[in-house]
Formats: C-alpha cells, structure tokens, sequence
C-alpha cells in the first residue's frame, strides 16, 4: 500500500496581510500590522460628558447675576457671607491657605 502525503504550503505572508487589510476594510475596524497602541478602544466608547451634564437641572440665573442686576437694593448672598467668614475663621486659627510662593521659599531656606 501505498500512502499519499498531502503537504499544503502556508499562504504567503503579503497575502495574509492583504486579507487582514481587507478583513479591517469589512468589518470596520483599524487596520494595525505592527500591533502598535493606538488607543481606538477608548475612543470607540461612548461619551460620558453629556450624560453627566444632562443629569443636573440647569441653572437659570445666578445669585451674583441678580444681586448686579439690582445693586441699588444691596442685597446680600448669604451663602458667599458665609463662606468669607469661615476663611476668615481659619486665617485667624492660622489654618488658611498659605500665601503665593512662600512655600517655595521655605523649603529653599
């Protein structure tokens, strides 16, 4: 008996790159030989920024935009007050926020 040996020859290596080319073109993806990041993963999701701004309410008008608006009546935004006097508090504990550049003049000193 006598056995016949089949040998198949692997395709050429410009004709598999030809249909990897070919095969990105169909299925609309990138077509990346060298296997170099591209960073098309994080592109191809979805943008989260208009979702995020979509869940809070707008807001129509401001409090700084009403109190310029009506200056003659000095009115006064309770919450900006309050926010000056708790600095104020913390400064005077020595708690505030340090002033411009002085931090890098400490650790050179």
């Amino acid at each position: 008996r006598a056995t016949i040996k089949m040998t198949t020859t692997p395709p050429a290596k410009s004709v598999l790159n030809a249909l990897a080319k070919l095969r990105a073109k169909l299925f609309d993806n990138v077509y990346n030989p060298t296997n170099v990041r591209t960073g098309n993963k994080v592109l191809r999701q979805r943008l989260i920024g208009p979702t995020i701004t979509n869940w809070y309410p707008k807001q129509l008008i401001a409090v700084r935009e009403i109190t310029d608006m009506f200056s003659e009546f000095n009115l006064v935004n309770q919450q900006e007050k309050q926010r000056l006097e708790e600095i104020a508090k913390r400064k005077k504990r020595g708690k505030g926020a340090p002033k411009k550049g002085s931090t890098v003049l400490h650790y050179i000193i």
